[in-house]
C-alpha cells in the first residue's frame, strides 16, 4: 500500500492563475517557500511554475475590535512560464552541486 501524501494548502491567491498543485521548499518562522504549478484562468493549455514566498504578517481586525489577525501576505515571487529559464536554472544549480559550491 502507497502511503497517501497530505495536500497542502497553499495561500495563494490570483486574479489570472488557478493553482493545480505545489509543494513546500521550505516553512521556518514567518517565511514559507514553495514551489506552484498554475494554469491560466482563460488559456487552459497555458501552465506556468511559479516559485512563490510569503510572510506571515499581523494586523489589527477592524471587525473584531481591534484584535491581532495572522495571515500569509504574498512576498516575493520567481515565475518560469518557458523551460529555457528553466533549462539554466537547473544546469548551474547542477553544477554548483557537483562542485560541492554550496559549502
Amino acid at each position: 500500500m502507497v502511503p497517501t501524501q497530505k495536500e497542502e494548502k497553499f495561500p495563494y491567491k490570483s486574479d489570472y492563475y488557478h493553482l493545480i498543485k505545489g509543494k513546500t521548499i521550505s516553512r521556518r518562522g514567518r517565511w514559507w517557500t514553495a514551489v506552484l504549478l498554475v494554469q491560466n484562468v482563460d488559456d487552459a493549455d497555458k501552465r506556468v511554475v511559479i516559485i512563490q514566498r510569503w510572510q506571515k504578517r499581523n494586523r489589527a481586525d477592524p471587525d473584531a475590535e481591534g484584535n491581532i489577525t495572522t495571515y500569509w501576505a504574498a512576498s516575493k515571487a520567481f515565475t518560469l512560464n518557458s523551460s529555457k529559464p528553466w533549462e539554466i536554472l537547473k544546469e548551474t544549480v547542477d553544477s554548483w552541486l557537483e562542485t560541492n559550491d554550496w559549502e
